[in-house]
């Protein structure tokens, strides 16, 4: 019985080594010319990029009041899926490499997928104070549109 129990407590923990299955793997000293490519390229693929601030946050969704946008329709805010889908007793469980936001915080942001159903990964959001060279290089393919000041509310 000890065994049993024993067995059923191991299965029904999370796995340990999630996390480690969305490391961003990038080249240790890529070429200047390598980082534009994979910048085109992940640009090209995005359905949005934006830089905005989180408004609304949920376990399903997250709003941006958007402040730049380089790609994407003409909203003042996007909403994004966190992919995140029921577990068996109702709880959220979060999809794997999906980027977990914070309310209040600002985000450069590709995203990825349907209108209604965009979400953003870690390997292609950015903390805003951690994007100012991604921003100026992101203008030297298409010059960003501002939609809103930066405000401090």
């Amino acid at each position: 019985m000890k065994l049993l129990l024993f067995v059923v407590l191991i299965f029904s923990l999370p796995p340990a080594t999630r996390a480690a299955d969305c490391v961003c793997v990038k080249e240790s000293h890529p070429s200047e010319e390598k980082v534009k490519a994979d910048r085109r390229q992940v640009y090209d693929k995005a359905a949005a990029v934006f830089v905005g601030k989180v408004v609304a946050l949920d376990a399903y969704s997250v709003t941006f009041r958007l402040e730049k946008r380089w790609k994407g329709d003409s909203l003042d805010e996007v909403i994004l899926s966190t992919g995140a889908v029921p577990g068996p007793d109702g709880t959220p469980l979060p999809e794997e490499c999906s980027y977990q936001f914070h309310l209040g915080e600002e985000y450069l942001v590709y995203a990825f997928g349907a209108a209604k159903k965009m979400k953003a990964y870690i390997c292609s959001t950015l903390l805003i104070k951690n994007a100012a060279e991604e921003e100026k290089e992101l203008d030297k393919i298409k010059q960003h549109e501002t939609i809103r000041e930066k405000s401090n509310e």
